[in-house]
């Protein structure tokens, strides 16, 4: 009994410990900002056949870590437009930037082309839900 009450007790000071989050920028402001040009760099150098020197590499590596953060704000507050699809993506999104993330760290250039590959189907998957299409 002891030990579930000092379980509880220290569950309860990480809490308050914890600072509470406030959700400022919007989903689209997260994609437009952050995302997007992230991604941008990313593509680019893929189509450039990878990162070519180090710095390519760490920027790559950048690029990833930052994806994979704004993958998680994404499910915060009250961005997730729903359980499924929306919370799916993010989560795969999230798993795949961190995968690149270590491919750059690594120098894996197969690893990384296909952490961006599945990022890249992460983001379309939601947006075919989820974005308005452009009429043609």
């Amino acid at each position: 009994m002891r030990f579930v009450l000092a379980l509880a007790g220290a569950a309860c000071l990480m809490h308050a410990q914890s600072p509470e989050y406030h959700v400022v920028a919007s989903a689209k402001q997260i994609m437009a900002g952050i995302q997007k040009p992230a991604m941008d760099s990313l593509a680019a150098m893929l189509k450039a056949g990878g990162p070519q020197d180090d710095k390519e590499w760490e920027t790559a590596q950048r690029h990833a870590a930052v994806l994979a953060e704004t993958a998680q704000l994404l499910l915060m507050g009250n961005r997730p437009l729903d359980q499924d699809v929306w919370v799916k993506s993010s989560q795969k999104l999230h798993e795949s930037a961190v995968a690149s993330t270590k491919a750059a760290e690594a120098k894996d250039i197969a690893t990384w082309k296909s952490s961006l590959a599945n990022m890249g189907a992460a983001c379309k998957s939601c947006h075919n839900v989820h974005k308005k299409q452009k009429p043609q």
